[in-house]
C-alpha cells in the first residue's frame, strides 16, 4: 500500500484568489536561486514578485530541503537577500 505525504501546512498553494483574467504568469528563472546552477528543468519553484520572475532549485538542493521541510524557508531567505527583510510582506505567511 502506498502512503501518501503530508504537506506541510506553510507549503499549502491557496489558488481562491487566483484570476486568470488579471494575473500573469511569472517567467522562469534558469538557475539555481542557491547555487547559480543552471537549471533547465525543476519542480521546486516559488515566486519573487519584486523581479517578476519564479525562482527554481536544482534538483538536488530541491529533494534535500523537501525532505527536511525547509524548502519554503530557504525561498524566503533567498529573497531576503535579494531585496531586504520588507519584501516579506508581499507575501502572505
Amino acid at each position: 500500500m502506498a502512503q501518501t505525504s503530508r504537506r506541510n501546512e506553510d507549503e499549502a498553494v491557496d489558488f481562491s484568489t487566483f484570476d486568470p483574467g488579471t494575473s500573469v504568469e511569472l517567467e522562469l528563472e534558469d538557475v539555481c536561486c542557491m547555487t547559480g546552477e543552471e537549471t533547465p528543468a525543476s519542480f521546486c519553484r516559488f515566486p519573487d514578485y519584486r523581479r517578476g520572475t519564479m525562482m527554481v532549485m536544482s534538483k538536488n538542493l530541491a529533494i534535500e530541503h523537501l525532505r527536511q521541510g525547509t524548502t519554503i524557508e530557504k525561498f524566503k531567505e533567498i529573497l531576503v537577500k535579494r531585496h531586504g527583510k520588507g519584501v516579506l510582506s508581499d507575501y502572505a505567511n
